[in-house]
């Protein structure tokens, strides 16, 4: 029987909960809105927030579905958010969303990690190994379809391959058309299933990236924390055959023609004005069971802690020891970083937070909810009983499985030479089956894309890393109970695993696409280490289906239950779609007594300043610093240049590199993290804690004016260059702008400059995650109050075009 349908989002409801709010209220908009509910929130309420444009601005389709709103400038960039910013396929992202291109196009010889990179031409613009630009064309509905399939199976193993088979299918059909990149994406649990299909752009160029001293300034310490000070953008640009098509890297390809990109914004915006973030969040989890959040809590973030922990040693032990090592590890370093800070986070905001009890006081009225209603009365209590039954099921076997699942699922994120071995095995593997019955990785479609994961393992590959990587794993594979080691192999056999020969790209091309009776025979130790594995990765992917399978069912039957009993806006988790969300740029309490301010600013960036990693700002940009304030990119109110700004936007991962809008739909920023109260975010939306941190786009034009002096950059962003942008002569920026790509590429300027010595006086840490309006900044004391009370009395005499509301200044 199929689920109960998901009753009308109440966002009649939302809508009128917006309409109540004070005019003036500064409130965050919770929810990552899709596209096409867009038209259905309140335009007044919406108007009265700051947007100045009418929603169907943002976005609308023609006839065959095609996007024509402003979020056709929105891209998803190998995974993160991008934008295009010029009429000839610029595109501006995050610093970390460009890294392991960066990394890639890195020597010894030129670090472009460590001095950055500004392409003199376009002809000198970098490929960036491995990045992929999807541009959104079409949505099409496919739940009937799914739902047929999904239905007509009783086992739930058989209902999943039935439901993958069909996925696949679909996805096959959408990329028949040339250059397309199709999707199968769930929303409300899988109440809901749309085919996304989308152009997909592979000649993506690296254009200027900071030294990672600024796109990185404040490293891991600084991550997920505030105050900010990362200049975290890069600009690539997209490009195509003569004929405007998708094409391979080619000496005579032309720039990409976007159908939208963004407007710039270069007044900025402060504090009180309305932004709206636009991108691709990959992840939430706002409708875990209480029994999820809680194996959440208690296995998988301190397993995540302990793992990554370890590795994360290891990869910084191997760098120090060796420059051209710590580039070949920088990309993996700063994934594994990312992540055990963010599990960290999770445990710390989720304890706070309280979220297992609260889930728990939720399943207990869903519980009283569904014992005092009947199917007849109401279509989302059928089966309810039966639907929490067998959720709390799946999450009681997930956690007896943990301990095995886990490791096996980490097996290609360590050694490299292990993921190699892996992938060489398992493509033979899978290609003994139709394409379509394949595991998704090893079908055709992605056999480009796997080939290059495995060029930048080899790379990237360093035998003393892997040794390391590798006994951590047996180590933890020996812990595991007897019945559960799913190898016999221990650490003592490391040393003969790395007689390998899959760190020479040759010998792994030369099995690439062998048969499986000849992988059967080869005697490399490592090929034949990841035969030994493949039981135990099918054995994983088995019970991933059953789970799954049985989900298919339960998922939208439990949403359609949360939904009949839940308050507040009712939007799908994030699924790696396109959404939007609305915010206002303001500040936070992180902990009793101390207010975060919501922007930061070159001055403050200064005063982090000690000379060594990670708050080692180079030295071009402190000697253009004390003239920041002068600036024609410095803001009025602050007098001095702003880094980085806080809004209440409803972000996760996967939004890295979105751009953000003011309200009349001008680019101001670039979305690239969330403050360390907010990182338990992606299980519940927050008023008081949940900010999203922006770089402003101010910064950005600052670096290229002062510190980089790229005019042609800056005029083709729309900004005239000044006439005296650079210290020295530089190329006329129209001609520079206009350049040429048929020229073979030279190496990219590099920008970087030596270490500066320690700073004279080290600054004393801020307490972690806080701006505070209380905490010394090294300056003269002053009375608060009566600041306050001025800034306030400024801010509303400030003149702003267009009438109430514009966010412009």
């Amino acid at each position: 029987m199929s689920p109960p349908a998901v009753k009308p989002r109440r966002l009649a409801a939302f809508a009128l909960a917006l309409a109540l709010l004070h005019p003036h209220a500064a409130r965050g908009d919770e929810g990552q809105w899709m596209p096409r509910q867009l038209s259905e929130l309140d335009a007044d309420a919406l108007a009265r927030m700051g947007l100045q444009l009418p929603v169907s601005q943002l976005h609308a389709t023609d006839t065959e579905g095609n996007e024509t709103g402003l979020l056709a400038a929105i891209v998803n960039l190998s995974g993160c958010s991008a934008g295009f910013v010029s009429a000839d396929g610029l595109i501006a992202t995050n610093h970390h969303c460009a890294y392991s291109a960066i990394q890639a196009a890195s020597s010894v010889e030129h670090d472009y990690l460590e001095q950055g990179l500004l392409a003199a031409t376009r002809a000198d613009e970098i490929p960036a190994k491995g990045v992929t630009v999807q541009v959104v064309e079409s949505v099409t509905d496919v739940t009937a379809k799914i739902r047929e399939a999904a239905d007509a199976q009783q086992d739930p193993a058989a209902r999943a391959l039935a439901v993958e088979r069909v996925r696949k299918q679909l996805v096959a059909e959408c990329e028949a058309r040339p250059s397309r990149r199709c999707r199968v994406a769930d929303f409300y649990a899988g109440a809901e299933v749309q085919l996304i299909a989308s152009r997909e752009l592979t000649d993506v160029r690296l254009v200027y990236a900071p030294p990672s001293s600024v796109g990185n300034f404040g490293g891991e310490v600084d991550n997920w924390m505030w105050p900010r000070h990362t200049g975290d953008f890069t600009l690539l640009r997209a490009w195509v055959g003569k004929d405007g098509e998708p094409a391979p890297h080619a000496a005579d390809n032309v720039p990409f023609r976007p159908q939208r990109f963004l407007p710039l914004g270069a007044e900025g915006v402060g504090p009180g004005d309305f932004v709206a973030v636009l991108g691709f969040p990959g992840s939430t989890q706002r409708y875990q069971s209480a029994a999820e959040v809680a194996r959440h809590v208690e296995q998988v973030f301190p397993a995540r802690v302990d793992l990554f922990g370890e590795w994360i040693a290891i990869l910084e032990a191997a760098g120090a020891r060796d420059k051209a090592v710590a580039i070949k590890v920088a990309a993996k370093l700063k994934g594994l970083a990312n992540r055990h800070k963010n599990a960290l986070g999770m445990l710390d905001g989720l304890r706070r937070n309280r979220t297992i009890a609260r889930r728990e006081q939720e399943q207990a009225e869903l519980d009283r909810w569904c014992s005092e209603r009947t199917a007849a009365a109401d279509p989302a209590a059928s089966g309810c009983a039966e639907t929490f039954a067998q959720l709390r099921a799946v999450s009681d076997e997930r956690r007896a499985a943990f301990a095995v699942d886990f490791l096996v699922d980490n097996l290609d994120r360590g050694a490299n030479a292990l993921a190699i071995a892996i992938d060489v095995v398992r493509r033979a593997s899978e290609r003994r089956k139709p394409d379509l019955e394949r595991v998704d990785d090893y079908m055709d479609r992605k056999a480009t894309e796997l080939w290059s994961t495995q060029s930048r393992r080899v790379r990237d590959f360093d035998a003393e890393v892997d040794r390391a990587l590798l006994q951590s794993l047996l180590r933890r594979v020996a812990a595991l109970p007897a019945a559960d080691r799913f190898t016999p192999r221990t650490e003592a056999d490391v040393a003969a695993l790395l007689r390998t020969r899959v760190d020479d790209e040759g010998f792994v091309k030369s099995l690439w696409d062998a048969e499986w009776d000849v992988i059967a025979r080869e005697r490399d130790p490592m090929i034949a280490f990841a035969r030994s594995l493949l039981p135990a990765i099918e054995a994983l992917e088995a019970r991933d289906r059953a789970r799954d399978g049985i989900m298919l069912q339960v998922g939208p039957r439990y949403f359609a239950a949360l939904d009949a009993v839940r308050t507040g806006p009712v939007y799908p988790d994030a699924n790696g779609t396109l959404r939007l969300s609305f915010a206002t740029v303001q500040g936070y309490s992180p902990r009793e007594g101390l207010q975060a301010t919501p922007q930061t600013t070159v001055t403050g960036l200064l005063e982090k300043h000690t000379g060594k990693p990670p708050f080692d700002a180079p030295q071009a940009l402190r000697d253009a610093a004390p003239l920041a304030a002068a600036s024609r990119f410095a803001d009025a109110t602050l007098h001095d240049v702003p880094v980085a700004f806080l809004g209440n936007a409803d972000t996760t991962g996967g939004n890295s590199g979105s751009p953000v809008i003011d309200g009349q739909g001008r680019w101001v920023g670039l979305n690239f993290d969330r403050v360390w109260e907010n990182i338990a975010g992606d299980f519940g939306y927050s008023p008081e804690r949940s900010r999203n941190v922006m770089v402003d786009v101010r910064y950005l034009l600052w670096n290229l004016e002062s510190v980089a002096h790229a005019d042609a950059l800056l005029l083709e962003l729309g900004v005239q260059p000044a006439a005296a942008s650079s210290p020295a002569a530089q190329p006329d920026a129209a001609a520079q702008h206009a350049a040429s790509s048929s020229a073979a590429p030279a190496p990219a300027a590099e920008l970087g400059v030596p270490k500066a010595p320690a700073h004279p006086r080290p600054l004393a840490p801020a307490p972690a995650g806080c701006a505070c309006a209380i905490a010394s900044s090294g300056r003269p004391a002053v009375p608060a109050i009566p600041w306050l009370f001025a800034l306030l009395w400024l801010r509303r005499r400030r003149p702003r075009a267009g009438g109430p509301g514009n966010t412009g200044r």
